[in-house]
């Protein structure tokens, strides 16, 4: 249960650092086709200046899941405790698992503006 409380409030810190401030580039004229569309949402969601801060959320978790199992691998060895799982092969799932996570947040925010240009153009 707290896995999905903690990803819901990740995930929203994430689509606050992802979505830029202002809407001040909206719809560009003569969209062709939805191809267009996505390569203009796709600069407009990369470059812009809070992606730095998502950028350095990401390093920081990332730190914090190392840390932590870095951390519990220790304490499981200096308290004895048997190796049933070993925490450092369950660091590349965790890992691997935050990252997919915050990929599908930063392509599902891409593929919304371009749908919402296409839907403005019409």
């Amino acid at each position: 249960m707290e896995w999905i409380v903690i990803s819901i409030i990740w995930g929203g810190l994430m689509l606050y650092f992802i979505i830029p401030f202002h809407k001040t580039k909206e719809a560009p004229e003569n969209l062709t086709s939805i191809k267009v569309a996505m390569k203009i949402s796709l600069k407009v969601v990369t470059f812009h200046r809070k992606v730095f801060l998502a950028f350095a959320f990401l390093l920081l978790t990332y730190l914090a899941i190392w840390y932590s199992n870095k951390d519990l691998a220790w304490y499981n060895e200096a308290h004895g405790v048997p190796h049933k799982s070993n925490t450092v092969e369950k660091l590349s799932f965790y890992l691997a698992g935050v990252t997919t996570y915050t990929l599908f947040i930063y392509f599902a925010v891409v593929v919304r503006r371009a749908l919402s240009y296409m839907k403005t153009e019409e």
